[in-house]
């Protein structure tokens, strides 16, 4: 059996177990057993369904309907006797809404007060329409909540007329006391779940809590900031390309340690080579071609003196071009300049890269000497100084945080590793344990002591002085 089956049987068995083998349950039996089971209904379709079907216990009716106000404030029948589902289109419950609205727009107070509706009373359109859907009797009962506002309207329809008030030997006169707990009942399952909505503080505890309120926004805290960080090296040296050329290979795996003199990079000699050829040739061809001059030199002095010119310039050229292949291939490898650690890229990435002259390949630096550089965004930009403590926490060890001090802060903001337009802060590492060159964390960097106010409103009116320009 359902729960709406369950509150529907519930009046009736309840006042017949309160009488068993006594005759018929009275009218106060029934109104207690209904008032009951109003008040143990489990939903608001519970109850509504014992509003409009179980009340028939205490007096017969031949329909029971019940309307209530929708979100945009017109009435609506959410329920009606003998009827699961109520059809939203249809003319009959239209003309029923429109009833209670006509009702409930009624001047003074009797439009709000519990009542016989005749048709005689209604304007001609509702009229017309009235012996096609209801019978004779209408009682009307605003069904209100402890606070006096109208939560829901109960129309009960019989075939005889209502006598209102109820006399005293009519069952009709319990239909006040059921729609208080009616009316009671429906506000609790209506009304919204905000209880901290109704506290209500005195004006003490207010002026407390506006104090306390103030005490706490006057505490004196420490500005800080969260930026991405790196560790890198101090005043390393730059290994570029010395020349135009392709590279060949990286005999040093990247981040390994170097002695001075030894090779970093070789660049492909194809080149090179190709040229040495054809200009050893051409300085050959040359050298004949000054030699045949000279021996005709004997003959005709005059002409032979301004070949012998041209000849001795074109080959002083072939071996000029000859001795810069020579230096350029001195320069096919580069080498350390000193000890120290290779930073670069993967080795796969720069074989085969043709480079322009003075393009950077790595960095050379001391594995010992490094520092922290931050980039902190401008909007969470504080007033920083140098000698500011810096705390870095760094990926592989979060658990650990090194300390360093603030040496340098840009003094223009630029596009970071990330494209956020940052300030580059540099700060010198007083701790080194599980450092190394290359690592990357966040650094949080603390600034002056201000109020908590100020910490909490300064992005806020940052963001409207940036709206309003004031």
């Amino acid at each position: 059996m359902s729960g709406s089956e369950a509150a529907a049987a519930s009046a009736a068995a309840a006042a017949g177990e309160a009488n068993a083998g006594a005759g018929p349950a009275t009218p106060l039996q029934i109104y207690f057993a209904l008032a009951s089971s109003a008040r143990a209904a489990a939903s608001l379709a519970e109850l509504q369904f014992l509003i409009c079907n179980d009340s028939r216990a205490l007096l017969p009716f031949r329909q029971a309907m019940l309307l209530r106000r929708d979100a945009r404030g017109r009435w609506r029948l959410v329920c009606h006797s003998g009827l699961s589902v109520v059809d939203e289109t249809s003319p009959y419950q239209l003309w029923l809404e429109a009833v209670v609205a006509w009702r409930e727009g009624q001047a003074g107070d009797d439009g709000r007060q519990a009542g016989v509706i005749e048709a005689a009373e209604l304007p001609e359109t509702l009229r017309a329409d009235w012996h096609e859907w209801l019978p004779e009797g209408l009682l009307a009962l605003p069904l209100a909540g402890p606070q006096g506002g109208v939560v829901a309207w109960w129309l009960l329809a019989r075939d005889q007329p209502w006598q209102w008030p109820a006399h005293a030997a009519d069952a009709a006169l319990w239909l006040v006391e059921l729609q208080s707990v009616y009316g009671h009942a429906l506000w609790a399952w209506l009304r919204p779940r905000r209880p901290w909505l109704a506290l209500k503080l005195s004006r003490r505890k207010l002026l407390i809590g506006v104090g306390l309120l103030l005490l706490l926004g006057a505490l004196p805290v420490r500005l800080s900031v969260l930026a991405p960080a790196e560790i890198t090296p101090i005043d390393p040296q730059i290994v570029a390309a010395p020349m135009d050329g392709v590279v060949k290979r990286i005999p040093v795996a990247p981040g390994a340690r170097v002695s001075s003199d030894e090779v970093l990079v070789e660049f492909d000699d194809t080149l090179l080579v190709n040229r040495r050829q054809v200009l050893e040739e051409a300085t050959r061809t040359s050298r004949a071609d000054l030699l045949q001059a000279e021996q005709q030199a004997f003959d005709d002095q005059h002409e032979s003196r301004t070949a012998l010119a041209v000849l001795r310039g074109k080959l002083g050229e072939k071996q000029a071009e000859l001795e810069s292949i020579a230096r350029q291939s001195e320069r096919l490898q580069i080498r350390a300049p000193g000890d120290g650690v290779f930073i670069y890229g993967d080795q796969l990435d720069w074989a085969g890269k043709p480079l322009q002259t003075g393009e950077r390949i790595g960095l050379l630096a001391d594995p010992e000497a490094m520092n922290v550089t931050v980039w902190v965004p401008v909007a969470d930009a504080i007033n920083l100084q140098a000698g500011a403590e810096v705390r870095v926490y760094l990926h592989v060890a979060p658990l650990h945080s090194l300390a360093a001090t603030l040496s340098e802060t840009s003094f223009a903001a630029q596009p970071g590793p990330d494209g956020v337009v940052s300030y580059r802060i540099k700060a010198r590492l007083d701790e080194r344990e599980g450092a190394r060159i290359g690592l990357k964390g966040t650094a949080k960097i603390y600034g002056q002591r201000m109020p908590l106010i100020y910490l909490l409103l300064r992005r806020p009116l940052a963001s409207l002085r940036t709206w309003c320009g004031c």
